[in-house]
């Protein structure tokens, strides 16, 4: 799957997903039924049970975190809650020039569906699936960052806090707009959302951007970049975004 603007930027995807209720002893992966050809480079798997990690895995669902998805789907936090297993996809990808490595993945957790699982966690994205959500929304699918990535809102004191969670995974900075006002959300969600898709396909943005939104408008925006990643905001490197005009 072709990412048409990568460039090496000097960092990996990082990508980290707890499957609830299966272990990776039971999985069985098809190269044709499940479109996986390698587990990826730097990608490893590995399994915890309840009786031995009950903490480690308590620690997904707890916090702010376990709050925020509990409120979401109750009856699916509750049954991944109840789990006693769970396998663990982590690491930093080693080749990903294209879009192969997201497919293998998304591959992978979809041959942990069919073996059972109760549900599927991305806390980068903050997200968590139920099996047939996963499968609806990712499986046999072209790769596309913005099914992947979630854009927040945070109330500030003079406007509104744009920001997302999710790049990590491709590779690319997180992305934030503070201060917009109310009735330009619309408008400024559109940008991230440009901006999630030009990034992953493999956009390094590195100077002021013209862009075309969903709604037919144009917009150029400033993206300075931040090589933090140490910020909670994100956990990840990230760009603080000035809409400069609209064209």
């Amino acid at each position: 799957m072709e990412r048409k603007y990568y460039r090496d930027i000097g960092y990996k995807p990082f990508l980290f997903y707890v499957v609830f209720g299966v272990s990776a002893e039971e999985l069985e992966v098809s190269r044709n039924r499940h479109k996986v050809d390698e587990l990826p480079e730097g990608l490893d798997i590995r399994s915890l049970n309840r009786e031995q990690h009950g903490s480690y895995i308590d620690g997904f669902l707890t916090g702010a975190m376990g709050k925020v998805l509990e409120e979401k789907d109750p009856a699916l936090f509750r049954r991944c809650r109840e789990a006693e297993t769970c396998s663990i996809l982590q690491g930093s990808i080693g080749k990903d020039s294209t879009l192969d490595y997201m497919r293998n993945v998304i591959g992978i957790l979809q041959a942990f569906v069919e073996k059972g699982a109760v549900g599927i966690l991305d806390p980068q994205a903050l997200t968590l699936y139920a099996p047939e959500q996963w499968t609806e929304r990712f499986f046999d699918k072209e790769v596309n960052a913005q099914n992947h990535v979630v854009i927040l809102y945070s109330k500030e004191e003079d406007g509104y806090w744009l920001h997302t969670r999710g790049m990590a995974e491709f590779g690319r900075p997180d992305i934030g707009i503070h201060r917009v006002p109310e009735d330009r959300l619309e408008d400024y969600t559109k940008i991230v959302d440009q901006m999630i898709f030009y990034g992953g396909q493999g956009v390094f943005f590195q100077q002021d951007t013209r862009l075309h939104t969903a709604n037919g408008k144009a917009f150029v925006v400033h993206p300075e970049f931040v090589n933090d990643f140490e910020n909670e905001d994100y956990n990840n490197a990230y760009y603080n975004v000035t809409v400069l005009r609209e064209e």
